[in-house]
């Protein structure tokens, strides 16, 4: 089980708080002007120093931005973390730890810092360790480039391609780098062809990105490794964990411990100006400013962040905060109804053995604080329900935690003769269909039927006869004859309307066999069921108790027989028969009534 995978159209606020603030940002980090561009590649050396942007991308596909978000550099190390993933996807962690550890080095990001054992870079953020995962790459592909370029350009959402000249520049000055993949060729850390190794690394760092392009990266990280603009999946959640956990510890070389204490996120600078920062679950940052301070990072670019990190609140380490509960609301069915009327019996059944039910509306993420919330609940419940429902309506995310923590539950319930059903459940891949509704007055429903089926209890019958209706059942055997000449059989089959929305209203239906369901049409254009009537209700009281046309449409579940009773009828009765009307009269109250007790249910369930 992964991640849920939601990517909402991209949304670009150019005049927000958010962007407002981002501006005001922008102008007081601006009047920094202390380090200097990078000149040990040449045509780094070029790049203008007053350039100067920020950008935010969330990870629901928000972009907020200021200053020059669009402007062309290099990525330069802002690659190692993504080509260190490229390798975990193609070779597995277990293979890459045996060419690249995951040790902080405490070095600067040239130096060379190899496992006095192995020969093995510590981590895959020094350059020994970016080329010995660009050497996996070229390994695991006949087009390593075009691999490396196209999962770059999945993390930022477009179609990247290679700075021709920095690429130059760098193979013609980097004899640095060629030493390093020598001495791992020496090691056997690089397999291959040493040369062609170190010349793909040079390709990696002279891909074209904007800061624009670094936010998006980090908000895909941020989103677990699907691209929050395009909906394209650019990594694993799997390879993200791991990928965000050196940044943590490794992405910003021998300044990585101050770091980590005054920002605060997972992160990754380069010499070009650039860097993306990530906040888990919630937001990317890129920033872009060429001036470069003692550690290679960008001055205003680490000014940014650590403002950010301060007035945003956006530190990963917060002391005392605590999420919202996991479970927000516990119940039983007979709290909880769905929207079938039940006849009497059965729902004094149902209320009479309602804790052998639980019903749980679950929010945020499906992970270990939920599953730990939803086992205490159960079983701190005296009457240990068998029959559960999980709502997943509010879940935002289900992580491995959770999909295990579904499936244990499932067969703990199973073990002791109960059964877990889940509604609105199509995020969650790995259930059953038979325990998925999409709706939780269905998985209601599905409840209060197995409850009923294991008490024995006659469920809702499917035929009555005429005299057995509800309406009809306190009327002596003279009236009863004389109110039969005045209705009128109507057959409906399944699927079909008895009535529409908005239709003038004439007549009461008395149902005698198959049941209807009352709907609503809603914005989306689905439909929504109001309630469900079976043999020995009716439908259409509400309207002559209220006057007007119909207020919502009446569908055929299964083929059904009606009796009608017009109106006038009634009308007439009233006249002629005061009694009889008066009974009548009396049924229908008492019927409304019980329908907007269950419309009051309804509406308040709606207002949650």
């Amino acid at each position: 089980m992964s991640v849920v995978d939601r990517a909402p159209a991209q949304r670009t606020a150019t005049d927000s708080p958010i962007s407002a603030y981002l501006v005001e940002l922008l102008e007081r980090v601006g009047a920094i002007e202390d380090g200097e561009v990078a000149t040990y590649i040449p045509e780094l050396a070029t790049a203008d120093p007053a350039l100067f942007g920020i950008c935010l991308t969330t990870a629901d596909g928000a972009v907020y931005e200021a200053g020059d978000t669009q402007a062309p550099f290099t990525i330069q190390s802002m690659s190692k973390p993504l080509t260190y993933g490229i390798a975990l996807e193609q070779f597995g962690d277990a293979v890459v730890r045996t060419r690249v550890g995951v040790e902080p080095s405490g070095d600067a990001f040239n130096e060379i810092s190899l496992a006095p054992e192995t020969g093995a870079p510590v981590n895959p953020m020094i350059n020994a360790g970016a080329i010995a995962c660009a050497a996996l790459v070229g390994e695991g592909s006949a087009d390593p480039f075009g691999t490396i370029v196209d999962a770059y350009s999945a993390y930022a959402g477009r179609e990247l391609d290679l700075d021709e000249a920095v690429y130059l520049s760098e193979r013609e000055t980097g004899h640095r780098n060629r030493a390093i993949v020598h001495l791992l060729r020496n090691f056997d850390v690089v397999a291959g062809d040493p040369e062609g190794a170190v010349d793909l690394y040079f390709r990696q760092c002279a891909v074209s990105v904007t800061c624009r392009d670094l936010a998006a990266i980090a908000a895909t990280l941020a989103n677990g490794g699907l691209n929050p603009l395009t909906g394209e999946r650019a990594v694993s959640e799997d390879v993200v964990r791991g990928v965000l956990s050196v940044m943590t510890t490794c992405g910003m070389y021998d300044w990585a411990g101050e770091w980590l204490v005054s920002v605060g996120l997972p992160a990754k600078s380069g010499v070009s100006g650039g860097v993306l920062a990530v906040l888990p679950g919630r937001l990317g940052i890129g920033v872009y400013s060429p001036r470069l301070d003692e550690h290679g990072n960008s001055v205003r670019g680490i000014t940014v962040c650590r403002e950010l990190s301060h007035d945003l609140a956006l530190h990963l380490i917060t002391p005392g905060q605590k999420l919202a509960p996991a479970i927000r609301s516990a119940s039983t069915i007979a709290e909880r109804r769905s929207k079938r009327l039940r006849h009497p019996d059965e729902r004094r059944a149902i209320a009479e053995t309602a804790d052998r039910t639980a019903v749980f509306e679950l929010q945020g993420e499906l992970g270990f604080a939920a599953a730990e919330a939803v086992s205490r609940a159960l079983t701190e419940e005296q009457s240990s329900p068998e029959l559960v429902v999980l709502d997943l309506r509010r879940v935002t995310r289900i992580d491995r935690g959770g999909a295990h923590f579904v499936s244990a539950l499932a067969s703990y319930l199973g073990r002791r003769g109960g059964q877990l059903v889940l509604s609105n459940a199509e995020l969650f891949e790995s259930a059953r269909e038979s325990s998925k509704f999409g709706e939780l007055d269905a998985a209601l429903e599905w409840c209060e039927n197995a409850l009923l089926e294991r008490l024995g209890v006659s469920q809702t019958m499917d035929e009555v006869q005429l005299g057995e209706h509800e309406l009809l059942g306190g009327l002596q055997p003279d009236e009863f004859e004389r109110l039969v000449p005045n209705l009128s059989l109507v057959a409906v089959p399944a699927g079909s309307l008895l009535v529409r929305r908005g239709e003038p209203a004439a007549e009461i239906f008395l149902v005698t066999r198959g049941t209807l369901s009352v709907v609503a049409g809603l914005e989306s254009g689905r439909t929504m069921r109001l309630t469900t009537v079976s043999a020995g209700m009716t439908v259409g009281e509400v309207a002559y108790i209220t006057g007007g046309s119909r207020s919502a449409s009446v569908r055929a579940d299964s083929d059904v027989e009606c009796f009608t009773l017009p109106y006038a009828t009634l009308e007439t009765l009233a006249h002629d028969d005061p009694v009889l009307h008066g009974k009548l009269l009396h049924g229908l109250i008492r019927i409304v009534v019980a329908r907007l007790l269950a419309a009051d249910s309804a509406i308040a369930e709606l207002a949650k």
